[in-house]
């Protein structure tokens, strides 16, 4: 008996079923991913654009008779029991999805179900109804007219009937995130799910339909090859809401071709750092710090937005920059035990080889700039260079630890870099002052400001790149009953 392929796609079987009437409306075929010690084959499925064409309305259906009849918290319980599953060790598809995701990105099934992890616990019922309090006030805005007294009236809150999702694979066991949002809004799902890594998604649909098989049908899981226009075009012309996740040439391309009217929100190529004030370098901490510091560059293996790209330290405190730089380097060793670096092709290993060994030529002919890191271990690379530039690092865990005089020299580096690119700043500060620098970053365009060791782990709350991304969803409809000097008169 042969074993069943994993799969990246999902479609309710009622779905599938009407699909299939369509002449030449699916073809499913093999991908194969080899990267030497391991080797996987996935299931996929190609929808012709009168296939996905139908099967964005058979969501609406779905949406108007399932979602759009229950209650948020509701959707919220049921979602809550999905992430419970997933946060238990000895639910089986969660290890499918470790060793899957594992063989075909090449991160760590260490790094992978640490990422897990870290989604789930913030998809949790609490975390969901808070998002949509922080975005919304009351939930249940979106069941109904409720009575608002700021307005002296009644409100209501309305989703898109279809949000379409476009993911990226640089983090693993992310794409549930938007699925969870739409859902939250009342909104049926289509989610494309990058060939990066294509199994999560519908494993997590999976889930939800053993779970909730009425829920579920509101969501599919599918694919098109990048460059097949026609089919792009049909989702695009089909959908209600688009989000997008991809670097700035596919988010550029998109703008171009979706339609005009048709809005969006856009996770584009981001940019982290972290900053250490001398008030945070005293000797009794420090090598607690460089972990928490270490940590935030080591995880997903510096390839996501929340991984910071340079760690700027000021001078003059109790550890001095380079001490600082070896004690994250003895750090960076720590999570490469813990949390193990992913499996390099061979041209990607040989391109790190090269850097590599650039990295010590460059060191011996500027006194400037020095290599921390052992010279025979590769896991990761630790540097101090003194530089009034930015750079950004090539990731595979490359910390560059630059010296700074104070706040000034932050604001000459860092600013420049605009809304467009900032997005988070973790800050190690004891004293009063960093209350005025997180306005300096807020101006800036940074849209997240933690202390080291939580870059990772944003919360539902977070206004994801500096969006409402639930807020933005939604359309409000006021019913008001009193003229505004009659509001004030009560």
């Amino acid at each position: 008996m042969t074993q069943e392929l994993p799969r990246a796609y999902w479609i309710s079987p009622e779905m599938q079923a009407a699909i299939d009437t369509v002449p030449g409306g699916s073809i499913r075929f093999i991908k194969e991913y080899d990267r030497g010690s391991e080797k996987i084959a996935v299931d996929f499925l190609r929808l012709s654009p009168e296939a996905l064409g139908l099967l964005t309305r058979l969501l609406r259906e779905k949406r108007d008779k399932i979602l759009a009849r229950r209650s948020v918290r509701d959707i919220v319980h049921v979602l809550d029991k999905v992430a419970k599953k997933w946060l238990s060790a000895s639910y089986a598809p969660r290890e499918t999805a470790i060793q899957g995701i594992s063989a075909i990105t090449g991160f760590s099934p260490e790094m992978v179900e640490h990422s897990i992890y870290l989604e789930q616990v913030s998809s949790q019922g609490p975390h969901l109804l808070h998002a949509l309090e922080n975005e919304l006030g009351n939930p249940s805005y979106l069941d109904d007219f409720l009575l608002n007294d700021n307005l002296g009236g009644y409100s209501r809150a309305v989703g898109p009937e279809l949000v379409g999702a476009i993911f990226s694979s640089n983090i693993p066991a992310l794409p549930h995130l938007e699925v969870m949002r739409a859902f939250l809004v009342k909104a049926a799902c289509l989610g494309r799910v990058s060939a990066g890594e294509p199994l999560f998604l519908a494993l997590y649909a999976q889930s939800l339909f053993e779970i909730d098989p009425e829920l579920a049908s509101c969501l599919a899981v599918v694919y098109w090859e990048r460059g097949d226009l026609e089919t792009e075009s049909a989702f695009l012309q089909n959908i209600d809401y688009l989000v997008a996740y991809g670097g700035e040439s596919q988010t550029r391309r998109l703008m171009s071709v979706k339609p005009p009217g048709l809005e969006a929100t856009w996770h584009g190529h981001k940019l982290g750092f972290s900053y250490i004030c001398r008030d945070a370098l005293g000797r009794k901490g420090v090598q607690e710090l460089a972990r928490k510091v270490a940590y935030d560059f080591s995880i997903f293996d510096g390839f996501a937005c929340l991984c910071p790209q340079v760690c700027l330290v000021e001078r003059n405190g109790e550890v001095s920059p380079l001490e600082f730089a070896r004690a994250c380097s003895t750090e960076m060793e720590y999570w490469a035990r813990r949390l193990p670096p992913r499996c390099l092709e061979l041209s990607d290993a040989a391109h790190k080889y090269r850097r590599r060994e650039l990295l010590f030529m460059r060191e011996s002919m500027n006194d400037k700039f020095q290599v921390i890191a052992a010279p025979d271990d590769y896991s990761f690379t630790v540097v101090l260079e003194e530089t009034d530039c930015f750079e950004p690092t090539s990731g595979d865990r490359f910390l560059k630890v630059v010296p700074v005089n104070d706040f000034a020299d932050v604001e000459r580096m860092i600013k420049p870099l605009g809304k467009s690119y900032l997005q988070c700043a973790a800050v190690a500060s004891e004293e009063t002052p960093f209350f005025e620098l997180r306005r300096s970053l807020a101006r800036w365009g940074v849209s997240r400001v933690v202390r080291p060791g939580i870059m990772a782990t944003p919360s539902m709350m977070w206004h994801h790149d500096g969006v409402s991304c639930l807020g933005k969803m939604v359309t409000w409809c006021d019913h008001e009953l009193m003229l505004p000097e009659e509001l004030l008169a009560q």
